[in-house]
């Protein structure tokens, strides 16, 4: 099973991709971290780019996160 640092992530897409976990909204995401949701999206399509994934619920089953 992979491990989320074997991705590359940064710190910042790791707790973004936690938060996902718990079930945020890019909204809710934003509000926690202080960022605009344009950011959030930015951070989930990094995300999404480095584990070659196009959705969160892939992102989460592929970081190992469920």
């Amino acid at each position: 099973m992979p491990v989320i640092k074997d991705f590359k992530l940064t710190k910042r897409e790791i707790v973004v991709l936690k938060l996902i976990s718990m079930g945020c909204s890019n909204r809710q995401i934003a509000a926690r971290l202080f960022i605009s949701e344009q950011t959030v999206k930015k951070h989930l399509k990094n995300i999404f780019k480095k584990l070659n994934v196009n959705n969160r619920i892939a992102a989460l089953k592929r970081s190992g996160l469920i």
